[in-house]
């Protein structure tokens, strides 16, 4: 499978109407959601679905997950073995799937197939593939097909967002927004650019409505309820990245969270755009001492590594991350 053609997505609903497209030419479906992942947190950073269920029902079947009701969470399912699992085969564990019989039969789907895009033991994403009712539901070896394409499909969607934007921070063109939530992620205050910042994290949507926008803060919100670990994310953007994190919030209603959106500082940035581009672990070292301000031959001594060593990483750093020389590399990630 040719990844070249991912250049001609420059979008989020591009990169998901190619990768159905890829799939599609060996597992026909009719429907999907393609969600992105931070690759440090799990967190999603962005979605596109087409076909595919609404968003207040998404949210409601990663709840049931949560309470362990349903079958092939994601979380197994990144755990592997198998990072494909189908719904609607006619297992007779399906009896007591409330996702299939209370979402997937209602909105007119009769067979579900979700897949972990895992590859190099890292969450990319996620993608939900459905057929209508009255179709041959997904089989065993449909899963297998798919399960054969994991590396192919992590390859084009961590080649488009390293396409979409260069490893630096959104511009500061206004002061970072606060959101608060509540249970039911309706959105119950907002500071000034709050709602804006919510715009900008989603530039190839229509967010008209509080509803609208609330599709923007569920998935992080929900991280923050039901995540051992932080609710952070960091998300590319064709200007730059934008960092949000969530909290519940001290003193309010149960499960109310507070949701911050901000320019990702380069303290934020620089995990994310390791995993993204392929940064070393010891390139990803060599960065945050330039980002001190050291020269090569005082991070050399730091790493107890020879100079030309250290002049190597960077030449890495450079090829892979599409910026030509030290001074650029810092200005774009300050």
């Amino acid at each position: 499978m040719s990844t070249e053609a991912t250049a001609e997505a420059r979008t989020v609903p591009e990169l998901g109407r190619e990768l159905s497209r890829r799939i599609g030419r060996l597992v026909p479906h009719d429907g999907y959601t393609l969600a992105g992942s931070d690759p440090v947190t799990g967190a999603g950073c962005f979605v596109s679905r087409e076909h595919g269920y609404c968003g207040e029902v998404f949210r409601r079947t990663l709840i049931d997950e949560v309470r362990g009701q349903d079958l092939f969470p994601f979380s197994e399912l990144v755990r592997g073995p198998a990072n494909v699992g189908v719904l609607g085969a006619g297992a007779p564990e399906e009896r007591a799937s409330r996702r299939l019989h209370e979402v997937l039969i209602p909105q007119g789907f009769g067979s579900e197939m979700r897949a972990a895009l895992v590859a190099g033991g890292v969450l990319w994403g996620t993608m939900v593939l459905l057929r209508e009712r009255g179709r041959r539901p997904f089989s065993s070896d449909d899963a297998a097909t798919v399960e054969h394409l994991l590396p192919h499909l992590c390859t084009i969607l961590r080649r488009f967002v390293t396409r979409l934007t260069t490893p630096r921070p959104l511009p500061g063109m206004r002061p970072p927004g606060v959101i608060v939530v509540d249970r039911d992620d309706r959105i119950k205050a907002a500071s000034p650019t709050g709602r804006d910042w919510l715009r900008a994290c989603t530039p190839d949507l229509d967010l008209v409505t509080e509803d609208d926008l609330a599709l923007t803060t569920w998935n992080i919100a929900f991280f923050a309820r039901h995540s051992t670990g932080e609710a952070l994310s960091r998300i590319p953007t064709a200007d730059g990245w934008i960092g949000v994190h969530a909290q519940r919030l001290d003193g309010g209603a149960p499960d109310d969270v507070v949701i911050t959106v901000q320019p990702a500082s380069a303290g934020l940035l620089l995990p994310a755009v390791a995993a993204w581009y392929g940064v070393t672990r010891r390139e990803h070292a060599v960065i945050e001492q330039a980002l001190e301000g050291l020269s090569a031959k005082q991070i050399a001594r730091r790493l107890s590594v020879s100079p030309h060593t250290v002049n190597d990483h960077f030449k890495a750093v450079y090829r892979k991350t599409g910026v030509s020389c030290r001074e650029e590399l810092i200005a774009v990630l300050s």
